[in-house]
């Protein structure tokens, strides 16, 4: 049995990667890009599609029972004959 706030504690590692390599290209595209209105248009629907998702999926995380627990290696019983 794992802890699903195990998943919790591996998402949220991910998101501070994530995190960091959205910094890194907000960066790249503000330093490298043209600086033309689609430079911006883009970055800001990039951390437009970002934010919508995170909000989605923190909605989500607060609506979850984090006592439950997931049974990795269910114990079928009888169900299962050689």
């Amino acid at each position: 049995m794992i802890p699903i706030i195990w998943i919790l504690i591996a998402w949220a590692i991910i998101m501070v990667i994530y995190l960091l390599m959205t910094l890194l290209t907000v960066n790249t595209m503000m330093r490298f890009g043209v600086a033309r209105p689609g430079t911006y248009l883009s970055t800001a629907i990039f951390l437009g599609v970002i934010a919508i998702v995170l909000i989605l999926v923190g909605a989500f995380l607060i609506s979850m029972d984090w006592s439950q627990s997931i049974d990795v290696l269910p114990s079928f019983g009888s169900a299962i004959s050689f």
